[in-house]
């Protein structure tokens, strides 16, 4: 077997780029196969706490370029008053953990992917993106993809990032047992302009993940990010107040649906709302946890694996996790040590558990605020997930630790 690998990674969405940027330092042959005319993103903000920023460090991505607004705290308002309630301090952050608390707009940072995975600057071969492949099949053990268009794919190790609609895991064998959750949530942003003609600007110039609500279904989370000059919203609401049945998470809604779906909120949140722009609707989904992620030469990545809800906003960060996993596994002389077979045995090892953890909290955060790293404490619940556990993850000392029992 030659000394690197040729990989096909199906999605071109921040999972999927991800995962090519990370083997691409390895000097992997990365191809990325994208069901569309277009490796675009949509969506909203997204938190990128340090078990996921550091290997966007790792990696080489340009963070700054990016436009992150670094967050310095959690803050939780009354629901009616939107007085200050509590506040969680993140404190030196970047000091206890190794990076800082970046919140990106999702736009910004998949562009700053794209580039590290296929322009020749950086480390290893510069990958090749292909759209208009929209995989119709796959058989996992020969490591072949036939695609819409007719054309066909072998590869020595094939990274399924397809998305929470993921048809890989129906070509590996997993048939997932998911329901409709009892949420739906309106996402929305406004920029930081309007915010100030609004005398609205503490919440640009706050720097934290602000709530209201939380205990119970009706919650508001708001960040800025995109250097300040935007403002994201995340405004779950119980699924029985529209029975909104239409799968995905972009469809539109007019600002008089999103403040008339929170009659008793705060006022100032109110007027946010009826100012707010592209705004959309997401059907929420509850999965349960699926039985492998690995067959033959494939494994499944980020929401493909591990579908979760955004509560604990570590959605993007497993996803990163996920792809320095295969960074780390599949490193330049791996096949001194084991082969294809033997890293994706590992890659489930270490990624399965902590994803599944964190799946399950995320859940359990939905309704209850006290969930959520940052307001959750194990001394309130022994085992409860906590923000040193996520953000403190040290990735490399599981992986040897597991080498180092495989070897015993």
């Amino acid at each position: 077997m030659p000394d690197c690998l040729q990989v096909a990674v199906i999605g071109a969405g921040l999972g999927g780029l991800s995962a090519a940027v990370a083997l691409r330092r390895q000097g992997h042959h990365v191809t990325v196969y994208e069901r569309y005319d277009f490796a675009g993103e949509v969506g909203a903000s997204l938190s990128a706490a340090s078990n996921g920023s550091r290997f966007l460090e790792q990696w080489g991505v340009d963070v700054k370029g990016a436009k992150p607004v670094i967050l310095k705290k959690l803050i939780m308002h009354d629901w009616e008053t939107g007085a200050v309630k509590n506040t969680y301090g993140l404190g030196d952050y970047k000091a206890k953990f190794g990076t800082d608390y970046n919140n990106f707009h999702r736009i910004d940072i998949h562009k700053q992917l794209l580039k590290s995975a296929f322009e020749e600057a950086g480390g290893g071969p510069a990958g090749v993106l292909k759209v208009n492949h929209k995989a119709i099949d796959m058989d996992p053990v020969a490591g072949t993809i036939r695609f819409e268009n007719g054309e066909t794919a072998t590869a020595d190790l094939i990274v399924a990032a397809d998305g929470i609609r993921s048809l890989s895991r129906g070509f590996m064998g997993i048939a997932p047992d998911f329901k409709m959750s009892t949420s739906c949530c309106y996402r929305c942003i406004i920029g930081a302009d309007k915010l100030r003609s609004l005398d609205l600007s503490d919440y640009i110039d706050n720097e934290a993940i602000e709530y209201w609500g939380g205990f119970g279904i009706e919650k508001i989370v708001m960040s800025p990010c995109s250097n300040g000059e935007v403002v994201s919203c995340y405004c779950f609401y119980p699924a029985s107040h529209n029975n909104l049945r239409e799968d995905g998470w972009n469809i539109s809604a007019t600002p008089q649906q999103l403040v008339e779906t929170f009659p008793g909120l705060d006022a100032r949140m109110k007027t946010l709302m009826l100012n707010a722009e592209d705004i959309k609707m997401w059907r929420l989904y509850v999965h349960q946890p699926y039985p492998y992620w690995v067959k033959g030469k494939a494994c499944l990545l980020g929401d493909a694996a591990h579908p979760m809800m955004p509560d604990q906003s570590q959605g993007s960060c497993m996803a990163f996790e996920d792809a320095g996993a295969l960074g780390y596994i599949f490193h330049k002389g791996f096949q001194k040590q084991y082969s294809v077979a033997k890293g994706l045995e590992l890659y489930e090892k270490l990624r399965k558990p902590r994803a599944t953890r964190i799946q399950s909290a995320s859940y359990r955060a939905r309704e209850n605020l006290s969930e959520r790293i940052g307001w959750s404490s194990s001394t309130d619940r022994p085992g409860k997930l906590t923000i040193e556990e996520v953000c403190g993850y040290d990735m490399q000392a599981h992986l040897k630790e597991l080498l180092e029992a495989g070897s015993s």
